[in-house]
């Protein structure tokens, strides 16, 4: 199934499956699409029985203004639209020409339709439990309408004929006025994900777009696969090996792996910048042992003597994600654990698997022109695409990066120094001089595109966290700079 496209905006939808809303009932479906409040309803109220059951809410600790006007419909909790979506911090007003109720908040329009099962926010189409419905002349709608798109959060509880609901109104979304431009640009670029503008530390802009599910939106805190932002992770273990003293940029690929064909010819720093001559489109298959990607990898002839131009290469970095386990004798999934994560406090970053819960991954079919949820398991070997974080920790690794409290400056000077060929040092792309320079990265996967662009001079920094497949992130984070801080 896949989210329609219309031409006319950047809106799109997916249709509500029957398995899902059967997962919901009893209780199986995932965090991301599961109900807390429809379980406790349910707990209190069984489907198909007219029992009364008192409803009491608060918000932030202070009672909800709703009143009576809160009822239960089908073991759904209905609140009316205008003081739900006022009592969570939005403004409303109804729209005559469109017929619909328009929710603003945070930048972010909400469109709600009578009888509509889905609420438009900014043109993604983000389906409800249930339909809105006409009480007395009143729009009311199910109360996981209103807090899912307005990103708040819902803890029930229950006392036999009485639901208690304890609402929390979103404390994580964050725009400074002058940043007005950047939020309608990723509008406009009908871009899903999650971002992050700082500057010297101090956070400007912190937003979600789109969804993460057909009934969910993604969230500031989301965690995310960060594709080829791993490089930059796999650069830094490499560049801290050297500094202990434990190898050197200039050894010699064949110095780790005796039979790699011509390894004496290849460098780590080679590895590193792309220019090794070694690229290959290996197999993806989850669960291949890190050296039998390597023995892969072995086998590739080189595109061009190593040295002498370059050629992006995932190849690469696995064979230095191998060399850090040979060198540190710990996994790479450990050695970054130790060494970055753990002591820097990136308590939300880790080795990606099923196990961690992400937003789904859409990738566009442009035949049928809808998004596609991607189904299988991206599988990336460790080095290359192998890790997932947030927002807020890959502002710890960039702001930790930018103190030294990472590696010395002389290190981080030769990371971000390119090659002649290219404008890529260790891990980071470079745009600029001197105080305007610029450290990027991009990354992707199925279902997935991230970006990072931090400015050296200034201070600067912009994150992207997309599960949106196929953008282009690098230009992307490119613009939101120029928006931002174009003095």
């Amino acid at each position: 199934m896949g989210f329609r496209f219309k031409k006319s905006s950047v809106g799109i939808k997916r249709v509500w499956g029957a398995a899902l809303a059967l997962a919901l009932a009893a209780g199986t479906a995932s965090a991301y699409a599961a109900d807390p409040a429809e379980a406790a309803v349910a707990a209190v109220q069984p489907s198909g029985t007219a029992a009364a059951v008192a409803i009491s809410a608060e918000i932030d600790g202070q009672p909800a203004p709703w009143g009576n006007q809160a009822y239960l419909y089908h073991s759904l909790t209905y609140v009316p639209v205008r003081e739900g979506a006022v009592s969570l911090g939005a403004q409303v007003k109804w729209d005559k020409t469109r017929r619909a109720a328009i929710v603003t908040y945070s930048g972010d329009e909400l469109l709600y339709r009578p009888g509509s099962d889905y609420v438009s926010v900014n043109g993604f189409e983000l389906h409800m439990p249930g339909t809105t419905r006409y009480v007395n002349g009143i729009l009311t709608v199910p109360l996981r309408g209103l807090t899912e798109p307005l990103q708040a959060g819902i803890r029930p509880s229950t006392n036999p004929g009485s639901l208690n609901l304890s609402l929390t109104t979103d404390t994580q979304t964050k725009i400074d006025p002058g940043l007005a431009a950047v939020d309608e640009y990723l509008k406009r670029q009908g871009f899903s994900g999650s971002v992050l503008v700082a500057r010297n530390g101090e956070v400007q802009m912190r937003k979600a777009y789109g969804l993460a599910s057909a009934g969910t939106r993604v969230r500031p805190t989301d965690k995310m696969r960060l594709g080829s932002l791993t490089k930059t992770f796999t650069a830094a273990s490499i560049m801290k090996l050297q500094e202990e003293g434990r190898l050197n940029v200039e050894d010699t690929l064949s110095s780790y792996i005796p039979d790699y064909p011509r390894g004496d010819e290849i460098t780590l720093s080679m590895l590193l910048s792309h220019t090794s001559g070694i690229a290959l489109n290996f197999a993806r298959k989850e669960g291949t042992p890190l050296l039998q990607t390597v023995e892969e990898i072995k086998g590739s002839s080189l595109k061009f003597a190593p040295g002498t131009d370059y050629m992006y290469s995932n190849s690469g970095y696995v064979l230095l994600a191998f060399i850090i386990e040979q060198v540190s004798g710990m996994s790479y999934a450990d050695f970054v654990q130790s060494q970055f994560f753990e002591p820097l406090g990136m308590n939300d970053s880790g080795t990606a698997s099923r196990d961690i819960r992400i937003p789904t991954g859409y990738e566009y079919d442009k035949s049928h022109r809808v998004w596609k949820s991607v189904d299988e398991y991206y599988f990336s070997p460790s080095g290359t695409g192998s890790l997932y974080s947030t927002l807020d920790d890959l502002q710890i690794w960039a702001d930790s990066l930018s103190a030294g409290n990472v590696l010395s400056e002389p290190t981080m000077e030769a990371m971000y120094t390119p090659t002649a060929y290219k404008n890529y040092g260790y891990g980071w792309m470079t745009e600029g001089e001197g105080e305007n320079k610029e450290v990027f990265h991009s990354g992707g996967g199925s279902g997935y595109t991230t970006g990072i662009r931090r400015g050296l001079g200034d201070g600067t920094l912009v994150v992207l966290l997309g599960n949106h497949g196929g953008l282009d992130t690098n230009a992307m984070t490119a613009a939101i700079r120029k928006l931002a801080f174009a003095e």
